[in-house]
């Protein structure tokens, strides 16, 4: 995102030009139930310009797939953000779209099902949610390298059961979404794990514990992988923060500035 407009095909693309070794993005049902890569519940102002019917402020999961296409997500770029670049015309694409466009690049898929506990329709529509992702994920025969990536534990409690053999990965936001009374965490008590986000996320049964980037030392790192976690922080854009996750043991990172990252990471800088 701090590149190219986030979840836009060439963003990815951009990302894959430079060399990364895994793609981060986030998925939506739309109203017709197609799996698209959009953030936000909501169309916002801002970061989209309609070329059709005034969208603005309709939930992605009120419009079909073709009134999505009619909105222009790449002409804007954000002012906090002075090294993104326009890309005038880019649409939003369903998950299968991007996986076929970038079939032949070497890379993990780290796909976040945006689902909110909070809100009834998301919930009603969760397990189709996960099970139309599933399908794509089988379909374009990336089994083996993505993560079913999610803040909503359940979602990851529906992939287990479906499709066991997918690997999942919890976010977490400590203190917020991992906290006592949370409704972000299934079935996991917080009460039987306390400050301990990594025995939490094995109880799930995930298989990597995936928190805010602050809240990643070297006794999380050793914590997880002690339980068979792997470690990836998000969103990690700071060379001295990516000093530090590196430094701790984190097994990845997320962030809007790849090319930083892998100056860092290729020069042996951290």
């Amino acid at each position: 995102m701090g590149l190219v407009p986030e979840n836009t095909l060439e963003g990815f693309l951009a990302a894959i030009r430079l060399g990364v070794s895994g793609l981060e993005l986030d998925v939506r049902l739309s109203g017709d139930g197609t799996v698209v890569v959009w953030h936000d519940p909501v169309l916002l102002d801002g970061r989209c310009v309609p070329t059709e019917e005034d969208l603005i402020g309709a939930r992605v999961d009120d419009l079909t797939v073709r009134q999505l296409r009619t909105i222009d997500i790449g002409s804007l770029v954000r002012p906090d953000l002075p090294d993104q670049r326009a890309v005038p015309g880019a649409r939003i694409v369903t998950l299968s779209e991007l996986l076929e466009a970038c079939a032949d690049a070497d890379v993990w898929w780290t796909i976040e099902l945006k689902s909110n506990p909070l809100d009834a329709r998301e919930v009603d529509r969760r397990r189709s949610f996960v099970d139309s992702v599933l399908a794509v994920i089988h379909a374009a025969g990336i089994e083996r390298r993505c993560f079913v990536h999610s803040f909503d534990w359940a979602v990851l409690e529906v992939s287990h059961e479906l499709a066991p053999d997918v690997l999942r990965s919890a976010l977490a936001d400590v203190g917020d979404t991992f906290a006592a009374g949370s409704p972000w965490l299934g079935s996991v008590p917080w009460e039987d794990h306390g400050g301990d986000l990594a025995g939490a996320v094995a109880r799930l049964g995930a298989h990597v514990v995936s928190p805010d980037h602050r809240s990643v030392d070297a006794a999380l790192v050793d914590r997880a992988h002690t339980l068979g976690l792997g470690v990836l922080p998000w969103t990690v854009n700071e060379p001295a923060d990516v000093r530090r996750v590196v430094d701790a043991g984190a097994d990845g990172l997320v962030t809007d500035y790849p090319d930083r990252v892998l100056a860092l990471t290729r020069h042996g800088r951290t």
